[in-house]
């Protein structure tokens, strides 16, 4: 079941609702993400009317005031391309609940920033509170999240690395761009979560696809798989109905890795680490062509080769 969090274009009423072959039944009476999971749950989903799909304004699929959770190099491909160790237990950030909007809204560029980076990643978005004695399995899974959705992890490389911690440069307006839908978990698609395969392409504002500017990779690279990563935070704290864990990004970020001989040479001749960054910095700027654009237009989508699980695509232009 893929639920849409949506308005229509004459109200500013949010809604839910089930997408069905171009339309959207809106669900009557269920307004939060804990509602629909409880009906999820029980198999009773009143719904109205349905609309057309493309009539009506696609919502980020969580509610307003939830966290954002991020699992830093989690995709063994992707360490691999920063030459970074593999971590032996989660590495977590956060952004900021401000950063949400929709998979068809734009992706506002912050002026001053040189350095604009994506991350394609799939995220699941908590159904129910999850404590510290819930101990999530594999096949427990679909107990507390309500489903898996399209996240993609813009980033402002410049200020990320300037400001040596990783919120700011990550928690902009636009940000976060989330949806188009949620897909429900149920025991098929539990099945295939190791067979989603994540893509991201940018095209140029004449619809010329760049080929520098692409990701695609397997969920089964994943080196801490969603329910590691649920029980690692659950640990510490509870996780409330709503929330939002992005699992991490495979490689093709935009960002480069200073070669090991250039670090090593650095520290060596005692450079400090900010004067280091700096460099670095401005050595991106200069000869990296990879990083967003004003104009361009970022595709990102999660699905299984064959069609069965479908997350949807977003696409969103940087403005």
């Amino acid at each position: 079941m893929k639920l849409l969090r949506f308005r229509r274009t004459e109200t500013s009423r949010p809604e839910w609702g089930i997408v069905d072959d171009g339309a959207v039944r809106p669900i009557v009476a269920r307004h939060t993400v804990a509602e629909i999971f409880t009906a999820v749950k029980s198999g009773k989903i009143p719904t109205a009317r349905p609309l057309r799909l493309d009539a009506v304004i696609m919502l980020p699929p969580t509610d307003e005031n939830v966290h954002l959770y991020c699992a830093g190099l989690n995709y063994r491909d992707h360490a691999k391309e920063l030459r970074m160790p593999v971590p032996k237990s989660p590495v977590f950030f956060t952004k900021s609940v401000g950063a949400l909007c929709g998979a068809r809204d734009d992706i506002v560029y912050p002026s001053g920033t040189r350095l604009l980076d994506y991350e394609v990643e799939l995220a699941l978005i908590v159904g129910r509170r999850i404590g510290l004695s819930d101990v999530l399995r594999p096949d427990t899974l679909k107990d507390f999240v309500l489903g898996l959705a399209v996240m993609n992890d813009v980033s402002a490389r410049d200020v990320q690395l300037s400001a040596t911690q990783w919120f700011l440069g990550k928690s902009f307006r636009s940000f976060a761009p989330l949806g188009p839908w949620v897909q429900t978990l149920d025991e098929d698609v539990m099945q295939r979560l190791r067979d989603l395969r994540l893509e991201l392409r940018v095209t140029a504002p004449d619809g010329t696809t760049y080929p520098n500017k692409c990701q695609s990779g397997s969920a089964a690279d994943m080196i801490f798989p969603p329910h590691e990563l649920l029980n690692c935070l659950r640990e510490k704290f509870d996780l409330l109905p709503g929330d939002v864990i992005a699992t991490g990004t495979p490689r093709g970020v935009a960002m480069s890795r200073p070669g090991r001989f250039k670090t090593r040479i650095a520290e060596i001749l005692g450079i400090a680490p900010g004067k280091r960054v700096a460099t670095y910095i401005a050595g991106e700027i200069k000869n990296n062509r990879n990083y967003l654009e004003r104009g361009d237009v970022v595709s990102a989508r999660i699905a299984t080769d064959n069609g069965f699980v479908d997350l949807g695509e977003q696409r969103t232009r940087v403005v």
